[in-house]
């Protein structure tokens, strides 16, 4: 979104607020992030030769990462006071600092994919002779664990029911997960906030540091706080800390991971000064007519921004389709259109730019399988496709993705997740592999299984090296040799490790440094060019040029599981809604009337949101 020449008055009102604590109502493309940033540059303008720091709490870490980049250009030197993070990314790095008293080392291992998750749960099982269910029983356990964990409930708290076939109770679940968890040296994103608050309990020192170090939070998106997120930032801001909190109520849609505005608002507190942003600087007129006539339909009907004078009308296309298939040829069709011919110039501004590049294009949908025709008609006519990935997705190639992995376990051979990785990326390797033994899940059991393959030189490499700056150095400067073979992805790396090199000193490099580093980067990075194809949930926060919305059928998108409760089906409109939002110039809208389901295909309804929307009568 190009940001306004000069600020708006309610913008300039929020940037200048004086009060302690101040809560900014920002709409899509209301220029919320050059508000944050403008007062930034105010807070550290105004306070040059002081030493307090900053601190942007933010959604993503790309968005905390993009946040700073700007910072930096603008203001340069001080710079070095602004902190931007993500809220578990700020709690992880304290407690990595200081969290020994709660049981975090430097060292600790972080579960974040849900198959080493249920590991730990199945690990528990085992160990008291009980068989285990489908994994989805244990899926679901973790899932309700993670929902009591977020509102701050202990296993004491936990209800006392049977899940599945279990003998075992959730209460004893759910302490056994945290058992499990502690004793394999890890943390989960849950734990990063509940061991920080934990450790504010138990070592207050910690708090005071933390409160002496930020004169001023200021937290972005926080709408989409959760209770346990909020209580965390109300522990820090106490009465020393200025807040500076910018939400929308309008684009809250993680509410099935506990977020919701009351936790901004109970975060700014009752008396708070409220500012409210009122143009939007991104949407087209036709465009943001559409995202109106949806906000009139929220729960209580909210009033949209308007747009400032000069706004071009954009363009907004709906067309139903016979069936999946032929919704993807639409889209394709529209796609040519515009890789050939650009927007249609009279739906811009006088001597705007017309073409697109793939990039400036994207594909969203309720879920990823309602993009799958998509994905497949778009390959077909050879475009090159950007799919919202995990991190780790940037490396193409396993021999590259085995390195990092045993960089982990060579860092701490007791990380778990990281030898699982290592055990994938060696079946994808080696023909007739068989997976490690538990008992070689050590590196000097382990070159002993592939000594006789050909992944054994990178393995001893790894085996050999220590990992302070100068194991380091070795370890890269015999990577970059080319004698270990991983393939086309070596120069990436080998760029990877110029650059973390370049923005340490010798003596903070370390293999724990190494990696935070590298899952930073393959968070924040692009990944490969193309148009791009994502979910709601992955394209908030974004923009793009041409957006097409797909799979609008009822039971689609609004989901089935929604319509007979209205919290939900409120949540799914806020999701339309962001969807809208994300187009800046050209709009399309499609949805089949026969829908394809993973076993069968059945006659379907246009969604109810495209009649809110106006789209249908």
């Amino acid at each position: 979104m190009a940001a306004p020449p000069h600020l708006t008055s309610d913008q300039q009102a929020a940037v200048n607020s004086e009060a302690t604590r101040s809560l900014v109502i920002a709409p899509a493309g209301s220029g919320k992030t050059e508000v944050l940033i403008r007062r930034i540059e105010r807070l550290l303008d105004e306070s040059r030769g002081q030493s307090f720091r900053v601190l942007a709490v933010t959604f993503t870490v790309k968005a905390a990462d993009e946040l700073k980049a700007r910072v930096t250009r603008s203001i340069g030197e001080e710079a070095w006071r602004v902190d931007a993070d993500t809220i578990h990314g700020f709690a992880f790095d304290w407690l990595q600092r200081s969290g020994r008293a709660v049981g975090v080392t430097p060292d600790v291992v972080v579960y974040a994919d849900p198959r080493d998750r249920v590991d730990l749960l199945r690990r528990f099982l085992d160990s008291v002779g009980e068989s285990y269910p489908d994994q989805r029983v244990l899926l679901d356990v973790l899932r309700r664990i993670d929902s009591m964990r977020t509102d701050l409930l202990s296993p004491e708290d936990a209800p006392d029911e049977i899940v599945g076939r279990l003998s075992f109770r959730l209460p004893e679940l759910y302490g056994a997960y945290l058992t499990a968890l502690d004793d394999a040296g890890g943390i989960d994103f849950a734990g990063m906030l509940t061991k920080l608050l934990e450790l504010f309990e138990l070592d207050p020192s910690v708090l005071r540091r933390i409160r002496r170090t930020y004169g001023q939070i200021l937290v972005d998106e926080g709408q989409d706080l959760t209770q346990a997120q909020s209580s965390l930032l109300r522990a820090i801001v106490a009465e020393s800390v200025e807040l500076f909190v910018v939400a929308d109520d309008r684009q809250s849609i993680n509410g099935w991971a506990g977020g919701d505005m009351k936790w901004a608002r109970k975060l700014a507190g009752a008396g708070c000064a409220q500012f409210e942003l009122q143009h939007n600087f991104r949407c087209a007129t036709q465009i943001l007519s559409l995202a109106r006539s949806v906000a009139s339909h929220f729960n209580p009907p909210r009033a949209d921004a308007t747009t400032p004078p000069g706004t071009p009308s954009g363009s907004v296309w709906a067309s139903a389709a016979k069936d999946s298939a032929e919704e993807a040829r639409i889209v394709g069709g529209w796609i040519d259109d515009l890789m050939q011919n650009g927007i249609d110039s009279s739906t811009l501004v006088p001597g705007e730019w017309n073409q697109l590049v793939p990039e400036d294009i994207a594909v969203v949908a309720r879920t990823r399988y309602a993009l799958d025709d998509v994905q497949r008609e778009l390959e077909e006519r050879s475009y090159g496709l950007s799919i919202q990935v995990d991190a780790g997705g940037l490396l193409a190639t396993p021999e590259a993705r085995l390195f990092l992995a045993l960089l982990e376990v060579g860092v701490n051979d007791r990380n778990q997740p990281a030898w699982r990785r290592v055990d994938d990326e060696l079946f994808n390797l080696l023909e007739g592999y068989s997976g490690i033994d538990e008992s070689a899940r050590t590196l000097n059991r382990f070159i002993e299984t592939v000594s006789e393959t050909p992944v054994f030189p990178v393995v001893d490499l790894i085996s050999r090296s220590r990992f302070d700056a100068e194991g380091l150095d070795s370890v890269w400067s015999a990577i970059a040799t080319g004698e270990y073979f991983l393939g086309a992805d070596l120069e990436r790396l080998l760029a990877w490790w110029s650059e973390y090199r370049a923005s340490t000193h010798a003596q903070e490099r370390s293999g724990s440094g190494l990696l935070r580093f590298l899952l930073r980067v393959q968070q924040t990075r692009s990944d490969q060019p193309g148009i791009r194809l994502m979910t709601t949930h992955r394209a908030k926060g974004l923009e793009f040029r041409a957006v097409a919305v797909v799979g609008l059928t009822q039971g689609s998108f609004p989901d089935y599981r929604s319509l007979d409760n209205q919290e939900d089906l409120e949540s799914e409109r806020r999701a339309f809604y962001v969807s809208l939002t994300r187009a800046s110039r050209t709009l399309l809208l499609t949805w089949p009337r026969l829908k394809r389901t993973r076993y069968s295909e059945r006659d379907a309804e246009p969604s109810q949101f495209l009649k809110e929307a106006g789209i249908q009568t």
